[in-house]
């Protein structure tokens, strides 16, 4: 949105950082010149060369100034002959957010008490907020593969149903129970995996086992072996055909879905679910899908 991208704007010009994770870096107002604008002996913020008060939230009277000065620059740089101007609520309010999200990349950057009772070392808050970029990177890779590999499940079932319907060949049903499967499954029930190796050209993965999900390996497969058979027409631009083997050990982290039908989940786990979990009361009939040799 403008408005978001203006606020990313002036928080630039006003602090000098591109991004929110560049606000580890941030140093903080002093203490006395806080203490004494709080006391009403200070001016407060220097227009000029702002600093927060990032060790409290938004609330405490300095970072309130701190707010009221940029929204007025906001309003002088953005709002000047538009005809359309935003209400100073909503300018602050974004601001605010904006602050909010630049406070929590401080914080994660603030040595942490260990169990011990000591605290981090510069060395440790470094290698910390290493392993989590590196895991925030993992499952956006994760979440990035399991909607492609949706968005070609529904590409390959589409249209081998189509082919079906317009040859009449005789497991039309078969095609459309696996799209009805794959439609009513989404992208969040996609099995997640991780990348192995590769197998001459085309790259390995290793499903991770879904506990809450019903057996759905067969079908899965089914339509996998027909996107490797039909790569070039399949395959996502960009994308390359890829294996994929289920691993028995490691289970997938990411939570359940509620609302499915009853008959894709796993019944032992659904069993051990509260009963605030909800499950529809759409009916999909299973299908035994029985490959010719």
């Amino acid at each position: 949105m403008k408005s978001q991208a203006n606020v990313q704007e002036l928080f630039y010009t006003a602090f000098h950082f591109a991004k929110d994770d560049e606000y580890m870096l941030h140093v903080t107002a002093s203490s006395e010149a806080i203490s004494c604008f709080t006391q009403g002996l200070g001016t407060g913020p220097d227009p000029l060369e702002l600093h927060w008060d990032i060790t409290t939230t938004h609330n405490s009277k300095w970072n309130q100034r701190v707010i009221d000065i940029l929204c007025s620059q906001y309003t002088c740089t953005f709002e000047t002959n538009q005809l359309a101007t935003r209400s100073p609520q909503s300018i602050k309010s974004d601001i605010t957010k904006k602050f909010n999200q630049c406070r929590s990349s401080w914080r994660r950057a603030q040595p942490r008490v260990l169990d011990d009772g000591t605290r981090e070392t510069m060395k440790e808050v470094g290698d910390r907020l290493v392993d989590q970029t590196n895991e925030r990177l993992r499952v956006t890779r994760v979440l990035t593969r399991r909607a492609t590999k949706f968005e070609t499940c529904k590409k390959v079932t589409s249209a081998l149903l189509s082919d079906r319907i317009a040859t009449g060949k005789d497991d039309q049903a078969v095609w459309a129970y696996l799209q009805s499967l794959v439609e009513t499954l989404g992208k969040d029930g996609m099995s997640s995996d991780e990348s192995e190796h590769k197998d001459g050209e085309v790259q390995v993965f290793r499903l991770k086992k879904m506990p809450w999900r019903a057996d759905v390996d067969h079908e899965m497969h089914i339509i996998d072996q027909q996107r490797l058979a039909g790569a070039a027409n399949f395959t996502p631009r960009g994308s390359k055909p890829a294996k994929r083997f289920r691993n028995a050990i490691q289970e997938s982290s990411c939570p359940a879905i509620e609302g499915l039908p009853r008959a894709l989940y796993n019944s032992s786990w659904l069993n051990a679910q509260s009963p605030s979990f909800t499950v529809s009361d759409k009916k999909l009939q299973r299908m035994e899908i029985i490959l010719s040799r």
